[in-house]
């Protein structure tokens, strides 16, 4: 009869597991070229967004990131826990999402065609061709420099992930604001 894993048992392959990343970490990863672009790739961008943020609208486009940064992490997560796709060589150690993708580059550039393009029609074709270099042009891209690599998954699929997390978040910002505007009222 097969045994079935006690939550004890599972806690203490997390720990080898753990250890066995923290080892690969420090001994080949950290402080190398690749760390530190990935940590200038993490914080850099912030600089930028906002020096061209519209201060106007800066908590309403800092909500959309948060929710694109909400999700893109949350996506990230599972299909790393599932082993969609792993991710070699990572900033921090013992994290999974991919901390420059998810909490800069994604909501940075998610943020700025929220910010520009205001109609939904302008929006959703501007996001369906960022979707596209997502998918089709970046991902390629971090396979080959071994920053990502799917494992169970197909570009297609984050294609419409792509292009779903944006129209989601603005819907969900749109509808904040519309219940703000109203309950000032």
């Amino acid at each position: 009869m097969k045994k079935i894993p006690t939550p004890m048992g599972i806690q203490q392959h997390t720990i080898e597991l753990n250890k066995m990343m923290m080892e690969y970490w420090t001994h080949n990863f950290v402080f190398s070229l690749k760390w530190w672009i990935l940590l200038a790739l993490a914080i850099v961008p912030w600089f930028f967004l906002w020096k061209i943020v519209d201060k106007s609208r800066t908590l309403e486009i800092l909500l959309y990131g948060f929710f694109i940064i909400s999700i893109s992490t949350f996506l990230d997560v599972m299909g790393w826990n599932f082993s969609m796709w792993v991710y070699p060589d990572t900033l921090l150690p013992l994290c999974t999402p991919l901390v420059p993708i998810d909490y800069t580059l994604l909501p940075i550039l998610y943020m700025l065609v929220y910010q520009y393009f205001s109609s939904w029609k302008s929006f959703s074709i501007v996001l369906l061709i960022m979707s596209f270099i997502f998918a089709f042009v970046w991902e390629p891209l971090a396979e080959m420099l071994n920053l990502y690599k799917p494992l169970k998954w197909n570009h297609v699929y984050s294609f419409f992930g792509f292009f779903l997390m944006g129209v989601f978040s603005r819907g969900l910002v749109l509808k904040i604001i519309k219940i703000q505007k109203e309950g000032n009222s």
